[in-house]
């Protein structure tokens, strides 16, 4: 709970409930772009419209606690089904274990993002796979998971490669089976929604676009720098030596398959961390004197003070302000609008979380240069903007391009360094640390400053 009811700080979140707004407001999904003056009008599939529409729907509703608290709910839910995964192993000493490693993985991957509710829906699809209720409850499953996330193709994933397992392994069991039917019946069915089928084609469409993804960090292979990445690689070494304990397929392909998407991408670290909990479960199911199954008298205490401490964390966190926008370049903004510079009359050239955060403060208009929709925008733009983010010489051009009369851009970057030793630029704000805001000498920027 106290993961999800973390301040809202994630810059592709803030896109999320800002057309979440929209589609409440307006009642319908936007089609095209509705955020840019070098986008806008392009083609738009709001893959994620039912979590963005859920998303304005609760702030409208309750505000950013509200937000919050849906958040908070998501991860103890997610959490809530990787302990149900656990069952397997009786000892409650190795179900903590497991547990805990893959909460320290989530700690710093569940985002505030509808990759939530992908990620739930995938613990889930795992959980039918192990029995744990009928699989035609797959079918809503697989309906919702393709209206607020783009990575249900990894529950048919998931159980395709176990079903293959359990063949090899010569176990008749028809479980995984009769899971994949009716999750599939259920992705179908997805494509009944305000957008149609064009759902069903979104994650394949996306993934055609590699020389786009090969620049966005998360698709990256991960560094393993941080502590959830490192706690991934500890889960991936035990969850070898289990399948050398108790070899069985289903389990050394689920870790063959999913443990490369995680090393080629770190956004499947989190995936992989779920679907390996069955793996480390059953290989230590003997382990441990304490059982996990065994109730007693003070089972009852135990649970009543539980339930206080979570009441107690969504106080304590709820008091903490809704959002979080630390390290964004707020001062710089606040200048422009202190002076009435008004963003939709003047081309400002900002870094895509900078898009982000416009998005959430001043909802639809001509006033982004970039987001983080990064499979939305056309090739040439996207080219234009690398070369802003590296510095290269083309920069000035892009700049000129697309009529850019102020840049707000980290100072410790190349670009704002070439344009702080450019005759045609000057700086017009530089009180924040990290952020610098240069003008184009002779454009004018309106509001109270005029001309530059």
């Amino acid at each position: 709970m106290a993961i999800g009811l973390q301040s809202l700080s994630d810059n592709s979140f803030f896109t999320h409930l800002a057309t979440g707004r929209v589609i409440v407001d307006t009642g319908h999904i936007p089609r095209s772009d509705i955020y840019t003056f070098t986008a806008q009008g392009t083609d738009w599939v709001v893959q994620s419209w039912l979590a963005s529409a859920l998303y304005g729907a609760v702030d409208d509703l309750a505000g950013s606690d509200g937000v919050r608290l849906l958040m908070g709910l998501l991860t103890a839910g997610v959490f809530l089904v990787v302990w149900r995964l656990t069952k397997p192993a009786k000892g409650l000493i190795v179900r903590v274990a497991i547990a805990a490693v893959c909460l320290g993985i989530g700690a710093s991957q569940w985002s505030q993002r509808p990759l939530l509710f992908g990620l739930l829906f995938l613990g889930l699809t795992v959980l039918a796979a192990q029995g744990a209720f009928d699989p035609r409850w797959l079918v809503p499953v697989g309906w919702l998971w393709v209206n607020t996330h783009g990575s249900f193709p990894l529950g048919l994933v998931y159980l395709v490669v176990v079903l293959v397992g359990r063949r090899l392994d010569r176990d008749l069991s028809e479980v995984e089976s009769r899971c994949l039917r009716w999750l599939l019946v259920g992705v179908l069915l997805g494509a009944v929604n305000p957008l149609g089928p064009e759902l069903l084609l979104f994650p394949v469409e996306l993934l055609q676009k590699q020389d786009v993804l090969r620049h966005v960090i998360e698709w990256q292979a991960p560094a393993f720098r941080s502590v959830g990445e490192r706690l991934f690689l500890l889960e991936a070494l035990v969850a070898v030596v289990a399948l050398v304990r108790r070899p069985r397929y289903r389990h050394g392909l689920v870790l063959g398959v999913f443990l490369a998407a995680a090393l080629l991408g770190s956004r499947n670290i989190t995936v992989a961390s779920i679907v390996l909990v069955p793996l480390l479960a059953d290989a230590w199911a003997d382990v441990g004197g304490i059982r996990s199954d065994v109730r007693d008298r003070m089972a009852s205490l135990v649970g009543a003070v539980g339930v206080v401490a979570v009441l107690g964390v969504t106080v304590v966190q709820l008091g903490e302000p809704g959002y979080s926008i630390e390290g964004y370049p707020t001062m710089a903004l606040d200048h422009l609008e202190d002076h009435h510079v008004e963003l939709a009359e003047v081309r400002l050239a900002a870094p895509d979380v900078v898009g982000n955060l416009l998005e959430l403060r001043d909802g639809p208009g001509r006033r982004v240069f970039y987001d983080d929709r990064f499979d939305m925008f056309p090739e040439r733009l996207t080219d234009d903007v690398l070369d802003l983010v590296r510095g290269r010489p083309e920069a000035r051009a892009a700049l000129a391009r697309h009529r850019i009369d102020l840049v707000l851009w980290e100072r410790d970057q190349p670009l704002a360094t070439i344009l702080g030793g450019d005759p045609e630029w000057r700086l017009l704000f530089d009180e924040d640390d990290d952020w610098v805001l240069l003008c184009r000498i002779g454009a004018n920027i309106g509001g109270d400053l005029g001309s530059c």
